[in-house]
């Protein structure tokens, strides 16, 4: 399924890179999804957040090692 319209990524994609390791910052730097209208920002970002096991949807979530040190 196809997540970011706006430059194409899938639901796959965005899974993939973060089952990786990368934070949230970081898919999407990576992919570019939720980077433009942002209209599915918050469905990157709730992907993000199962892949790392988070049971919070706060972003950053307070003591996550895959916080970006940029926060």
């Amino acid at each position: 399924m196809i997540v970011c319209v706006c430059h194409a990524v899938s639901e796959g994609s965005i899974r993939a890179a973060a089952a990786s390791g990368a934070s949230h910052e970081d898919v999407v730097a990576e992919t570019g999804a939720g980077s433009s209208c942002g209209c599915c920002a918050e469905f990157v970002a709730a992907i993000v957040h199962e892949e790392a096991g988070c049971s919070s949807m706060s972003s950053p979530c307070p003591g996550c090692p895959r916080r970006s040190s940029s926060h």
